[in-house]
């Protein structure tokens, strides 16, 4: 079957070329990360225009002067494309930026859909790489191409994986490697494997959550790209509709579901450990169905590709006879999918099992009805891990008994998470979640906030997923009430129209959801930081209660317009005192209720015998806030939100610092509505602080100058 037309850049004469069937041409790609600058169709078409004018007569395609003239309008990096193409004998190369009309909504749908064929046709992937220099070993830890932006974004994921042969260029344009020659690198960097890379192995053969999972940690610049930008990788093809948000995910994960046979599709969110039916299993609560209808994880279909955990990715797809072996069943009819206004209707195993609930006291963990005991729905999917251990959707009842809820459950104690998705209870003493505090045994609350200082939704943290143990699948309890059922779950997000109070608010009040860094605000430091302060026998001068760091308020008690309001941490590193002040911009018009004004921050080296023992305010100790000489001093205005800070006094010890909004829009139906406007309106934003120091040399510590940034 032909491939689609394509626009072509010829690289001698610079002109755009249609060609009816792009696998009868050899052309380059151009795999490169989009900036501001960047050169459209529209652009080159007026180029080759305002050239072409200041001739008084039609000149010749390769007259010197015309072609002088257009490259002296090109971008850099168009330029250099086309002259290493046609230093290797391609005549034509296709650039993502100039080679599609983008204000046409058809072409552009048009091209989204047949870039995978695009990538497979080309003779090789050119990867422009403009922060990797081409002096620098790329095998090395931490190494500019390891570390490059270039292995975040989404649509990389494609012209990784699908061109036969990559070359990757440094910002001069020199070859760094090849695919296969990096291919252990690259391997380490995203996870994907190098025989994936290489085509020794079939991208089919690959797990749709493992392919999904790849992109988990991929960014695009419009939502509805997270799932265009992995079309590809599926074989399937989606009309580009922009503007429905993360509805374009949902269509894919549709799509895919109605093409390939992998139940692994339905294998995320986080998942709860079932080693044994014997023992004490975990207490649940049923959830409220109106706290439902705003969670993602109460849906069949993924809300965006990060809800694919580490574990999600070693799920691989059962045959059915093999499945149905393992469950002890004489066969299994493949499940039929359809789509219903209550939303998907089709057919799983389902075993039923009681779980614990606390008791009407609050106390209680019987199984007894009058004591809280709940059943829950365990509909198993044919797929399995490298263990052999199977995923099961925790389903809850509701209505009917063919409609269900997924993750229809919360646990009444808390469950700590580790990185791979995985939930436990939590065990006595103080342990490291990978949140921003320590702590032991979490109530309902803190559950919650921890998940907000993580970044994380309410929703994500309810387990959605059981993970059955051969104990677990072999025992009599699970056999005896193992059921093929018919079943209905909800496959798609409600909307939260855009007159709800939710969406009126973040209109309102933007910087309440990550969008800047403003002040009055709390800022606390996140465990990896006070660990590494630690680590380097440096005090911080911070309170902890119950375990946790005491928030650090940067603004004036009662107070919300204090210009001057501030706060100044001490770190105490032998004889020298390192003060970072935070405070309120002094000169920024305030916004509306509630007043914020943007948040500043510097750095300033002390003798440490002026600050210690504690007789200095740490409200009020420090340099008083400067004036503000721009936007250029404002935090929002760092880039990733760090910035450094060198001591003046030695040239090799410095400060980092970061600060993490944790907030996020789109995340705003993950939380319980009353808890999300409850906790922004009426409180002041939530930071972190990461702080690097570095040191190496012994300090001078006769000097008591100052450096701010």
């Amino acid at each position: 079957m032909p491939c689609r037309s394509m626009w072509l850049l010829n690289t001698a004469t610079y002109q755009l070329v249609q060609e009816p069937d792009p696998s009868q041409v050899d052309y380059a790609i151009l795999s490169h990360v989009w900036h501001r600058d960047e050169q459209s169709f529209q652009d080159i078409q007026t180029i080759h225009a305002l050239a072409r004018e200041s001739f008084e007569t039609v000149p010749e395609d390769d007259d010197p002067k015309l072609l002088t003239f257009i490259r002296s309008r090109l971008s850099a990096k168009i330029r250099h494309c086309c002259d290493y193409a046609r230093a290797r004998g391609l005549q034509y190369a296709w650039i993502d930026t100039c080679c599609i009309d983008k204000t046409s909504s058809a072409e552009l749908s048009e091209a989204i859909n047949s870039m995978f064929d695009w990538y497979s046709h080309a003779m090789v992937c050119y990867v422009f790489m403009a922060d990797v220099p081409h002096t620098e070993n790329p095998e090395l830890p931490g190494s500019a191409f390891r570390r490059s932006a270039w292995f975040t974004r989404g649509w990389t994921l494609q012209e990784l994986i699908v061109p036969w042969g990559n070359v990757f260029l440094s910002m001069d344009w020199c070859m760094v490697g090849t695919k296969a020659s990096l291919g252990t690198v690259i391997e380490d960097v995203t996870g994907i494997e190098r025989d994936v890379l290489l085509r020794a192995r079939p991208l089919h053969s690959v797990s749709v959550a493992r392919r999904i999972s790849w992109a988990t940690s991929r960014k695009t610049t419009r939502v509805e790209d997270e799932a265009y930008c992995l079309m590809g990788l599926f074989g399937v093809r989606l009309p580009a509709l922009y503007g429905e948000g993360r509805q374009a995910f949902v269509r894919l994960q549709e799509e895919i579901m109605k093409r390939i046979p992998d139940q692994s599709l339905l294998a995320w969110g986080y998942i709860l450990p079932l080693k044994s039916l014997k023992t004490a299993l975990p207490t649940l609560e049923r959830v409220p169905i109106d706290q439902l209808r705003s969670s993602k994880g109460a849906y069949l279909f993924a809300h965006r590709p990060a809800d694919f955990h580490k574990h999600s990715a070693a799920f691989s797809p059962l045959p059915l006879g093999s499945f149905a072996r393992m469950l002890g069943l004489p066969s299994l009819d493949p499940p039929l999918y359809m789509p219903t206004s209550h939303g998907m209707r089709t057919t799983f195993p389902v075993a039923t099992i009681r779980f614990p609930s606390a008791g009407r006291d609050g106390s209680g963990s019987g199984t007894d009805p009058d004591t809280g005991g709940v059943d829950v729905l365990l509909a198993v999917l044919s797929c399995c891990d490298v263990d052999g251990r199977l995923p099961a959707l925790i389903l809850a009842e509701q209505d009917a008994s063919w409609k269900h809820i997924a993750s229809g459950f919360d646990a009444e104690h808390g469950f700590l998470y580790t990185m791979d998705g995985f939930a436990d209870e939590p065990l006595d003493g103080p342990l490291d979640t990978g949140c921003l505090r320590r702590g032991g045994t979490l109530t309902r609350a803190e559950w919650i906030r921890r998940a907000r200082a993580a970044d994380e939704t309410h929703d994500q943290l309810r387990p959605r997923i059981a993970l059955l143990d051969s104990e677990v699948l072999y025992s009599e309890l699970f056999r005896s009430t193992l059921r093929v059922r018919d079943v209905c779950i909800p496959y798609q997000s409600l909307h939260i129209g855009p007159d709800s109070q939710s969406e009126m608010l973040t209109r309102r009040f933007p910087k309440r959801t990550g969008e800047g860094f403003s002040g009055p605000c709390d800022v606390i430091l996140p465990a990896w930081t006070l660990e590494h302060l630690k680590l380097l026998n440096v005090d911080v001068d911070v309170e902890m209660r119950g375990g946790g760091m005491v928030p650090l308020p940067v603004r004036r008690s009662g107070d919300w317009d204090n210009k001057q309001g501030h706060h100044t941490l001490q770190l105490y590193d032998g004889p020298t005192a390192i003060l970072v002040t935070m405070y309120m911009c002094p000169t920024a018009a305030a916004r509306p209720f509630p007043p914020e004004r943007p948040l500043h921050a510097w750095v300033s080296w002390h003798n440490a015998s002026l600050y210690s023992g504690g007789g200095v305010d740490s409200e009020n100790s420090g340099v008083p806030p400067r004036r503000c000489s721009g936007e250029s001093e404002h935090v929002s205005t760092w880039t990733d939100g760090k910035k450094h800070f060198p001591n003046p006094l030695e040239d090799s010890s410095s400060v980092t610092l970061r600060f993490i909004s944790l907030w996020d829009r789109d995340e705003l139906s993950g939380v319980g509505l009353q808890d999300y406007l409850g906790y922004n309106l009426y409180k002041p934003p939530f930071y972190a602080l990461e702080i690097t120091y570095e040191r190496s040399v012994p300090r001078n510590s006769t000097s008591a100058d100052e450096y701010s940034g």
